[in-house]
């Protein structure tokens, strides 16, 4: 499904930001991205999502992706149907029903005949009863505007899922997202700090700027590792500090 090959980017000023990213994933796969703060964890979901241009290194992708990215309201100018990159065929399903059968409004619309009611479906799933899909985003709170772009996964049904903090702002929808990846059946990547989210998941892969290192089970049993890596590390230093004297 996804392959990344010795991949690598730099900032715009050539400072390395990580390198030597290599990872497969494969059907059903669920996955959390975790490392320190600035390691360059959106940045490689960017990537993935083709938002970004690695420096260097392969990516091999063989299925569509679905991106949720995170909100700092850099959506506020767009209407809820354009965020979710839908509104050109909802234009087209009025245009239709409105008599226009102009083979180019068949072709746009790509026989997507529930693409209205499959929306309305994933917004009233996240709790959105009530919005319309030409409202602008700017009318929405933090909390909806994420739950938006969580219902465009049904609203595209893709076969692989990428989340940048997807529980943030989520006062109220946090229970509703964890028994959705629960029981999803698509891959996801996700970058969290909601630890419940991510023992969901079943492997964790840390990022740094050598590369990913990657644990095969969930955020439990990576934050168990670390600490029998940490206490060995102390063992062995403690140890060379004996010999020392």
């Amino acid at each position: 499904m996804l392959t990344l090959q010795n991949l690598s980017h730099k900032h715009s000023n050539k400072d390395l930001l990580f390198d030597n990213i290599n990872l497969t994933l494969i059907n059903h796969d669920k996955i959390a991205l975790v490392g320190n703060n600035g390691s360059g964890k959106s940045t490689l979901l960017k990537i993935i999502a083709a938002e970004l241009m690695p420096s260097e290194g392969q990516l091999l992708l063989d299925t569509k992706s679905y991106y949720v990215p995170q909100i700092f309201g850099q959506y506020n100018h767009l209407t809820i149907a354009q965020a979710l990159g839908i509104d050109g065929k909802i234009k087209t399903l009025h245009s239709i029903l409105e008599g226009n059968v102009a083979e180019e409004n068949f072709i746009l619309l790509n026989d997507d005949w529930t693409i209205e009611e499959r929306s309305m479906e994933a917004l009233n799933y996240w709790n959105l009863t009530g919005l319309e899909l030409n409202q602008k985003m700017g009318t929405l709170s933090g909390g909806q505007k994420t739950k938006v772009f969580l219902a465009g996964i049904y609203v595209h049904q893709h076969e692989l899922v990428l989340l940048d903090e997807p529980s943030n702002h989520l006062d109220t929808g946090r229970q509703i997202l964890h028994n959705f990846i629960q029981s999803a059946s698509f891959s996801m990547i996700v970058v969290s700090h909601d630890r419940k989210l991510l023992n969901l998941l079943n492997r964790i892969c840390e990022l740094d700027k050598h590369g990913l290192t990657i644990y095969g089970g969930n955020y439990d049993f990576y934050a168990l590792q670390k600490q029998i890596e940490k206490d060995v590390l102390n063992e062995d230093v403690k140890s060379a500090e004996t010999k020392g004297h």
